[in-house]
């Protein structure tokens, strides 16, 4: 299961993550993914020179998969570990709001080593 969703407002915070109250409803292996990249600009994924990064954590389980389908969107995957940094990722959404309304707008990202870009 991927788990591309975020917290806004309240949560349950019986639990580490979303990812983790996800995998404590579905029961198998868990990968957050797709919930950092704005939806509005799939369609500008081809266009870009470099493919641009889709940050994910997935159990070990998980994270064949969740790379593939990373690749087969248009996107470069990005690990960020284990599902223990699920809600780094979930809370990493609130300083892409602040970038978005700070004047970029919706964007596309890169991480990349250096030379790479």
């Amino acid at each position: 299961m991927i788990d591309a969703t975020n917290a806004f407002g309240d949560r349950n915070e019986e639990f580490e993550s979303l990812a983790h109250e996800v995998k404590s409803i579905v029961g198998g292996p868990v990968a957050k993914s797709f919930n950092a990249n704005f939806a509005n600009q799939y369609d500008a994924i081809d266009d870009q020179r470099v493919r641009p990064s889709n940050l994910y954590a997935a159990e070990d389980e998980a994270r064949e998969v969740t790379e593939q389908l990373i690749r087969d969107a248009g996107y470069e995957p990005v690990s960020a570990g284990g599902l223990e940094n699920a809600r780094a990722l979930e809370d990493h959404l609130g300083l892409m709001m602040l970038i978005n309304r700070g004047g970029l707008g919706p964007f596309l990202y890169r991480y990349a080593k250096a030379g790479e870009l």
